[in-house]
């Protein structure tokens, strides 16, 4: 599993899920994963299976994902970086309809009905989009703009909750890459990057969970007390 995964998830998905446990930033960057126990555990009982394509944490069985029928999308969260320009009313709008739009095709792929509220059978998602760095339009002389290069980076994070009793049954997360690496130049070009790297995040996304809807991830050893 590549390092960055753990960024993601530790850095993305702890504002949301509150008071999650992971590895130490200092051995993530060793990338010395000989180093855990695995699985892995948050302290409210999920563990982390095992994939290449991001971090996906599981409540321990008898939970069934096969047992929900839809999803309803209760909130997404998109956060610029602490130095990039925030995000234009149109550019916010923009994303959150390119996001929910492929949210609900890949939820529709896997089975999942998106639905309007909650009940037994459906799952309650929340969705964070961080790290967005937009450049920064500056003049180095008279007549001149320059646009401050923004990151190759972002970090989502997807999380997956009963509907009725709202505890937590799936979190997965990734750092994902940007096409172009660091770029310099317009806003359009930096907004549809954002776009490409969700795309690609939700395939990915999709697998994973169809995967746990299959239960095709084996049962943890017990968790050490």
């Amino acid at each position: 599993m590549r390092g960055l995964q753990w960024i993601a998830v530790a850095i993305a998905i702890l504002p949301m899920a509150g008071c999650a446990s992971f590895p130490e930033p200092e051995k993530v960057w060793t990338r010395d994963f000989n180093a855990y126990a695995i699985p892995v555990w948050t302290v409210d009982g999920m563990y982390l299976v095992t994939g290449r394509a991001g971090a996906l944490f599981l409540t321990p069985p008898p939970m069934d994902l096969s047992r929900y029928r839809g999803v309803v999308l209760e909130e997404i969260q998109i956060r610029t970086k602490r130095r990039s320009r925030k995000l234009k009313p149109a550019e916010e709008e923009r994303l959150e309809a390119f996001f929910t739009r492929h949210l609900a095709d890949a939820f529709e792929r896997n089975g999942w009905a998106i639905v309007d509220a909650p009940a037994e059978d459906v799952l309650r998602a929340r969705l964070v989009v961080r790290d967005i760095d937009l450049g920064r339009l500056r003049r180095s002389h008279p007549g001149t703009i320059v646009f401050g290069a923004s990151s190759d980076q972002i970090m989502i994070a997807l999380e997956l909750r009963d509907g009725v009793a709202r505890e937590r049954r799936a979190l997965y997360g990734d750092r994902r890459e940007l096409p172009f690496g660091s770029y310099t130049g317009t806003d359009a070009v930096s907004i549809r990057r954002v776009e490409d790297a969700f795309y690609y995040f939700c395939i990915d996304m999709r697998r994973r969970l169809k995967q746990a809807q299959q239960g095709e991830f084996p049962p943890p050893p017990p968790r050490p007390s």
